[in-house]
C-alpha cells in the first residue's frame, strides 16, 4: 500500500512525501548509499552508482544489497515505489543488451545513475523489469513509481506491458491500484468535474470542497486515499514557509496511515504504515518518522557527504 505526493511551497522549495505501508516486519530505516557504490541486483549482476543517495530502506537478510523504498540523490531527483497489484506485467527473462532489473532494483538504478527526470526518461527504452524475486522474498512485488526533481515536475512509471514509459502526474499524488489514469477519473467523478484529466477545473472544485467543510474520504482503500490526498493538497491554500510545509505534510500523511495491529504482526497480508517520510528536494533533507517512536529524524545529504563518504550507512530505525 502507500500514499505519496509532491508539493511546491510558496518559497519555491519542492517536496516529496509518503507513507510507507507494507506487510514486512523487517525494520525500515534511513539509508545512505555513496557515489561509486557497487551493488548486486537480484539478477546477480553488478551495477555502480554515479551519485550519492539518501532515503528509506532496509538491509537484505541474504545478500549484500539495500532495498530502497524511496529516496533523493545529490542532484535533487526523487523516486519512490508503491504497490500496484493486479496491474503489472513484468518480463519473464532478461533481454540481452538491456539494463535488466528486478522491481526492487529500480530505485537504486534511477537515483544512483541519473541526475534528472529527463535522463531517466531517455534511458527507459533500454530497461527491462524482470519478474524475479529479490533475495529470499516470497513474492515478486508489483510496483509503480512516482518521480520528481527540482523542476517541480512529477512523473509516474507503471509497468503494465510493453516498453517502459513515464507519464506526467498533474495531480502530484499516487497511491496503489488502480493505475493513475483511473485514479484521475475517479477524482473528477468525486468532485463533479467532467472528463478524465486533471485540469484547472479539478483544482477549483477541490478548493470549493475544502471550503465547504465536507469530510474527506477515509479508510484504507487506495482510491479513497488518492481522492483524500488530492483534494487536501489542491484545495488547501499554498503553504508559506518550508518549516510549515514539513509540518503540514506530516499532518496530511498522518490522516491516511494504515494502523498497526499487534495481533496480526506475523500475518503476511497485514499492511500497516512503517514510517512517514518527507524529502525537501531543494535542501536535500530527508525527514523520517518511524511508527514505533514517532521520533523525527532529520538528515541532510550535504556536498561533503556526497564527496567524502565512501561506504553505505544505515541509520537507526527509531
Amino acid at each position: 500500500m502507500c500514499t505519496s505526493l509532491t508539493y511546491t511551497a510558496a518559497t519555491g522549495h519542492h517536496f516529496f512525501g509518503r507513507t510507507m505501508d507494507f506487510p514486512t516486519t523487517t525494520p525500515w530505516r534511513p539509508v545512505f548509499l555513496p557515489r561509486h557504490y557497487r551493488w548486486q541486483t537480484a539478477l546477480n549482476t553488478t551495477r555502480t552508482t554515479r551519485y550519492a543517495l539518501l532515503g528509506g530502506g532496509r538491509i537484505s537478510a541474504d545478500f549484500s544489497a539495500y532495498l530502497m523504498a524511496d529516496g533523493v540523490n545529490e542532484n535533487g531527483l526523487t523516486c519512490a515505489e508503491l504497490y500496484l497489484p493486479g496491474a503489472v506485467d513484468y518480463a519473464d527473462d532478461p533481454i540481452p543488451g538491456h539494463a535488466n532489473l528486478t522491481p526492487q532494483d529500480f530505485i537504486n538504478w534511477v537515483l544512483g545513475e541519473h541526475a534528472t527526470l529527463a535522463e531517466v526518461v531517455a534511458d527507459l527504452p533500454h530497461v527491462t523489469l524482470v519478474g524475479r524475486k529479490w533475495g529470499a522474498d516470497k513474492y515478486v512485488y508489483p510496483f509503480h513509481w512516482i518521480l520528481s526533481d527540482r523542476s517541480g515536475q512529477t512523473l509516474v512509471i507503471e509497468p503494465t506491458g510493453g516498453p517502459l514509459t513515464a507519464k506526467p502526474d498533474a495531480a502530484a499524488v499516487l497511491t496503489n491500484t488502480p493505475v493513475l489514469a483511473t485514479h484521475l477519473q475517479n477524482l473528477n467523478d468525486f468532485l463533479g468535474v467532467p472528463g478524465p484529466d486533471f485540469t484547472p477545473a479539478t483544482i477549483t472544485a477541490a478548493k470549493s470542497y475544502i471550503a465547504s467543510g465536507a469530510p474527506l474520504p477515509a479508510g484504507p482503500v487506495p482510491t479513497r486515499r488518492f481522492i483524500h490526498m488530492a483534494v487536501q493538497r489542491w484545495g488547501t491554500p499554498t503553504i508559506a514557509t518550508t518549516d510549515a510545509t514539513v509540518t503540514q505534510l506530516f499532518d496530511w500523511l498522518a490522516a491516511v496511515i494504515l494502523p498497526y495491529d499487534p495481533a496480526r504482526r506475523n500475518q503476511g497480508n497485514h499492511n500497516y504504515t512503517h514510517y512517514r517520510g518527507i524529502i525537501d528536494l531543494t535542501r536535500l533533507t530527508y525527514f523520517f518518522m518511524s511508527r514505533t517512536t514517532n521520533r523525527l529524524q532529520q538528515i541532510t545529504l550535504t556536498p561533503e557527504m556526497a564527496a567524502h563518504r565512501h561506504f553505505p550507512h544505515a541509520y537507526p530505525a527509531d
